[in-house]
């Protein structure tokens, strides 16, 4: 047999000799490399001993404390981040959250809470606190938060921290944010309620008793500053307010004295 082909053979069949050995190792590496995170997983190495949170201004470290408790101890390679991040969720002003694994034994936990924009009232004269998207954020009390504008709809509701206004309610919560830009809000005499129909109609009341009725939903902005430049007219010849329709921003009704 010629030489050269002997030779190439013998190359082949170590080359071959060599790729095993090769696999066999990555089998073996990749078993060991199972076995140790099973084992670490199992194990208190990387227990859960410490907790943090960022971002919780109205958050309570308690409601945190509350949520967490259940993963104390348990591994970091073996807990669940998303049905941490589920169950913060469910808290009133978590808006949005996000957990970390920090090796070797901390859980670092990051919110986004909502912001109050308004007050609405409810059921048996119930004030609560809402964010701009309507979610519930708590109950609070006539004296706390005056300068938020006070939602009154015409008829009654049951609330609860954590759930959604009603919609024609949340609807005209931009109303409620456009109230407090400063530009705005100096134009204007001091708000006494924004009164809202089952239907989403609007009606700012101002404190004395007059009326900016802007109506529904679509347009409130353009209305809004429409009926504050009749307002600014009407504070300038000293005539007082009894109301200014709006509702229709190129149709406007004012009755002033």
């Amino acid at each position: 047999m010629d030489e050269k082909i002997r030779g190439r053979r013998r190359s082949v069949r170590i080359e071959r000799r060599r790729r095993r050995r090769t696999l066999a190792f990555l089998v073996v590496l990749l078993l060991c490399a199972v076995g140790l995170f099973l084992w670490l997983r199992s194990s208190d190495v990387f227990a859960v001993k410490r907790i943090t949170a960022t971002g919780a201004e109205r958050v309570s470290t308690g409601q945190i404390a509350e949520v967490t408790s259940g993963v104390v101890g348990d591994s970091l390679l073996s807990l669940s981040t998303g049905a941490i991040e589920e169950a913060l969720l469910a808290l009133p002003y978590v808006q949005s959250v996000s957990v970390h694994r920090c090796f070797p034994n901390t859980l670092e936990i990051e919110l986004v809470e909502y912001e109050p924009v308004a007050r609405v009232g409810g059921e048996g004269g119930e004030i609560w606190l809402v964010s701009d998207s309507g979610r519930v954020l708590e109950g609070t009390d006539a004296t706390q938060f005056p300068d938020l504008p006070l939602l009154v709809p015409d008829s009654s509701f049951f609330v609860s921290a954590g759930a959604q206004v009603p919609a024609a309610v949340a609807e005209t919560l931009p109303l409620a944010v456009l109230l407090q830009v400063e530009e705005i809000r100096a134009q204007l005499p001091v708000l006494a309620r924004i009164a809202v129909s089952a239907a989403g109609s609007a009606v700012v009341v101002l404190e004395g008793g007059g009326e900016l009725r802007l109506g529904d939903p679509a347009g409130l902005e353009q209305k809004l500053e429409v009926a504050v430049d009749i307002v600014q007219q009407c504070l300038a010849e000293g005539r007082q307010i009894e109301y200014i329709d709006a509702s229709v921003a190129d149709r406007v009704a004012v009755k002033a004295k």
